[in-house]
């Protein structure tokens, strides 16, 4: 009778991992599907972000060779 229960409740065992397997399969394709979509709208339409140094103040913090030596001789 135990050897009944045990093949019974092995063979439930087995198809709910079956099922398990299936779910994630299934969720995992849709999130392949929408992660790529988001990557092709991404790549494909967005535009790129502008650089945020002002070329103008480039080297305005810069300390001359000059005003080094000063400082330490």
């Amino acid at each position: 009778m135990k050897n009944e229960e045990r093949a019974q409740l092995e063979a439930q065992h087995q198809k709910e991992l079956e099922s398990l397997r299936e779910e994630v399969e299934r969720i995992t394709n849709l999130l392949k599907q929408a992660l790529g979509s988001k990557f092709r709208e991404t790549k494909f339409t967005a535009q790129p972000e502008p650089l945020l140094a002002n070329p103008q103040n480039l080297g305005a913090n810069e300390v001359s060779f000059e005003s080094q030596q000063a400082t330490y001789f």
